[in-house]
């Protein structure tokens, strides 16, 4: 039985589930090229055109009629629906498909969700923009729902929502939400649909208290547009997320918490919350945007039906790359290469790309498409920028040996972040031998790799200089992670970018002086 589960709209995605186990998932954005995409995952549906449905549900913020047929035609023009179905509808609410997503792949028997975002589905007299869960299994409690609208009421409502029941605590408010709140002022500063530039550029900043004062009085929509624009303002509004963040966390703490939806990308924030919380499990959700959503609708199917799911062990879900030769100009090939051989490249200062196995789905590069440096040399950043073509002001992220995380960074022995879902901060020798890696607050998004999660990053890390590397996804500034070869040449033929391995074929493509 094949079960298919299609995310409409914002971060558009599809997948595949046979027998409790993830066979196909991609994102509209990375097939079509183009950032952000919204709509219909079309370019999805033509990849699965050889497979044959039993079902099919598809999620998205609202009940929009017009979507779900041309949905249900275009799915019928592909013929790939086993028998004539209806495509269900897991509309409403938005938050459990983000839920469902994060809860199974934590692998909590028993954990609280937080889902919290720039907006959810239509609830009631506004949008759900926060919902926390209790979940064990298939039984699911809502305990606490925010639902913001700009027409405060005091009408009673009832909804139709798996968990929802007289105890849960309905907070209808004009004040913006967190997710919503991020979002607008990352806009304000000419970073719309890219809150991760935000994020960096605050950090430059310091407090103003009285700002951060007035914030902490109610906020709303016409309050946001009237906020002022600049780097210290940029850090207060970063410690009002996180102090709004922090004071939720704090009253519906539990045991084992997830956090889930967008604003659990805020890497800064989801490390001071393992610094408050220092004997509580945390999970926080790799695909936290819209784009885990089509997995999330499947694995509501799946326990729903009390049938068994193979949680996610890593995020490597997307296409492979193969090499085609026939493609090739003003580059060549070199053959038979192995970890010493990049190693060297790297000691010589060398930019190199990975390729390797299937793509990471979301938005961080995990090693199987991402762009190496030695963060010890010096102008390591400006030479990634170059060929990345980004701000100078937003830092680099980094892999790490797991068994080495503690001993260059603020962390608990034994900890881990394969994910690269949170930012420590660095110890002084971090600071001393890889600068380039380290924020100007002290910081860096880091990625933990071992022998399981990544085999060959695992090796370049355990025989270079030092345990690290600057790790950067495979792309240039405006465009997704590469897809396929066409883009990998692409982007070699309009960068600095010279050397790019592909490990499985053990194989480097090196472009010509």
């Amino acid at each position: 039985m094949i079960v298919c589960g299609i995310n409409i709209g914002h971060l558009s995605s599809l997948t595949l589930m046979k027998n409790g186990e993830i066979i196909y998932y991609n994102e509209e954005t990375k097939i079509s090229r183009k950032k952000l995409i919204s709509g219909i995952p079309f370019n999805c549906i033509d990849q699965i055109k050889n497979y044959k449905l039993d079902y099919i549900y598809a999620t998205s913020y609202d009940w929009d009629k017009v979507e779900l047929t041309n949905l249900k035609h275009y799915l019928d023009f592909k013929n790939i629906l086993k028998k004539d179905q209806e495509v269900y509808c897991f509309f409403k609410p938005h938050h459990l498909s983000h839920l469902y997503k994060a809860y199974v792949d934590s692998k909590f028997k028993k954990a609280r969700v937080f889902v919290i975002d720039g907006r959810g589905s239509k609830w009631g007299p506004g949008f759900e923009v926060c919902s926390i869960y209790d979940i064990e299994g298939s039984k699911i409690n809502c305990i606490y729902k925010e639902i913001y609208t700009l027409t405060k009421s005091t009408k009673k409502y009832s909804f139709d929502e798996a968990g929802v029941n007289k105890n849960t605590l309905i907070n209808i408010t004009d004040q913006i939400g967190l997710g919503a709140f991020y979002a607008l002022i990352s806009e304000k500063f000419n970073f719309k649909d890219c809150e991760g530039k935000f994020m960096g550029l605050q950090s430059y900043g310091k407090v103003n208290k009285d700002l951060l004062n007035d914030l902490n009085k109610n906020l709303t929509l016409d309050k946001i547009k009237k906020l002022p624009v600049n780097v210290d303002a940029a850090k207060t509004y970063q410690v009002y997320f996180e102090n709004r963040y922090q004071k939720l966390v704090k009253k519906f703490k539990s045991s084992n918490m997830v956090f889930t939806g967008g604003t659990a990308l805020n890497v800064v924030n989801n490390y001071k919350l393992k610094k408050l919380f220092p004997k509580t499990k945390m999970y926080f959700e790799p695909l936290c945007g819209d784009e885990g959503n089509c997995i999330g609708t499947v694995y509501n199917h799946y326990l729903n039906n009390n049938q068994k799911i193979k949680p996610i062990e890593n995020i490597f879900l997307g296409e492979q790359i193969k090499i085609d030769k026939s493609l090739l100009k003003d580059e060549y090939l070199k053959y038979n290469i192995v970890s010493k051989d990049i190693i060297n490249i790297l000691n010589k200062g060398e930019v190199v790309g990975l390729i390797q196995g299937k793509a990471e789905a979301g938005p961080r590069a995990l090693g199987n498409r991402s762009l190496l440096l030695d963060p010890t040399i010096k102008n390591a950043k400006e030479k990634m920028n170059s060929i990345k073509k980004r701000e100078s002001f937003r830092p680099f992220a980094c892999s790490i040996l797991e068994k080495k995380f503690s001993t260059f960074f603020n962390v608990e022995e034994k900890e881990e972040s394969p994910f690269m879902m949170i930012a420590p901060l660095a110890k002084e020798k971090t600071k001393n031998i890889a600068p380039s890696i380290v924020h100007v607050d002290g910081t860096c998004r880091v990625q933990t790799i071992n022998s399981k999660n990544n085999f060959q990053l695992n090796e370049l890390l355990k025989n270079f200089k030092i345990p690290i590397l600057m790790n950067t996804s495979f792309n240039l500034a405006g465009f997704p992670i590469v897809e396929t070869f066409e883009n990998v040449l692409h982007t070699l033929r309009n960068s600095e970018l010279r050397y790019v391995y592909f490990s499985d074929e053990k194989k480097l493509l090196i472009k010509n002086d």
